[in-house]
């Protein structure tokens, strides 16, 4: 099973990095999202500390979401989604090669966005650099977990590009809840330590989601 996520992890990183379509639009539409909140909120130090996290996590979702609507895209346009899923291998292994492709895809951005982050909206962000990427890493987690799943479900929809958020979003406001409350501990410089309650919760809905999209992919892949 593990090899064969890795060969649907390898297949889909190598494809997406010759087109590089997903990434920058990703990266983009994240960049834009920093700068209208940059441009468009007082320059007040007190207020961009306290919407920080709100902000953060706002354009990681609003970014994130372009990677997830493309999941299946390219096998639907090519025509190989019925050669995918008759493919000898497990649903399962499918669903994990196409979750921990979404998941380093958002990683990478997170990566790049929180040095803009810094320079665009909330300087003292590049003092919990490492903090922060470990808990985009968790809150990625999550986010690919279920929206991997959502996004084979809404696959052959029409209007997905709009079903899929309107499904995604409500699902995520535990996470995301969650995120806010850790990165404002960060920010503050409590670390991890001064949210614990939310830590756990973030990783159990991470545990939660990862196994129920693992267990459910073989059932929505046959809708």
């Amino acid at each position: 099973m593990i090899g064969d996520a890795y060969v649907i992890l390898k297949k889909d990183l190598i494809l997406d990095l010759r087109r590089m379509e997903n990434f920058v639009a990703m990266l983009f539409f994240g960049v834009i999202i920093l700068l209208v909140f940059s441009f468009a909120l007082p320059q007040d130090e007190e207020m961009h500390k306290n919407l920080a996290p709100g902000v953060f996590w706002v354009t990681f979702l609003l970014s994130g979401i372009l990677g997830l609507s493309k999941s299946f895209q390219m096998e639907k346009e090519m025509g190989s989604m019925e050669a995918l899923l008759l493919a000898p291998i497990s649903r399962g292994s499918i669903f994990l090669g196409k979750m921990l492709g979404n998941w380093i895809f958002v990683l990478v951005m997170q990566c790049l966005l929180i040095p803009l982050f810094s320079l665009l909206f909330f300087a003292p962000a590049m003092d919990h650099f490492g903090e922060m990427l470990a808990l985009s890493a968790l809150t990625a987690l999550g986010f690919s977990s279920l929206g991997t799943l959502l996004s084979g479900l809404t696959t052959d929809v029409r209007f997905k590009e709009i079903l899929l958020p309107i499904l995604l979003f409500p699902l995520l406001i535990p996470l995301l809840l969650a995120a806010v409350r850790i990165l404002a501990g960060i920010l503050v410089g409590e670390g991890f330590q001064g949210e614990l309650d939310w830590l756990k919760l973030l990783i159990g809905f991470d545990l939660i989601f990862l196994i129920i999209a693992y267990l459910t992919f073989d059932f929505v892949m046959e809708l």
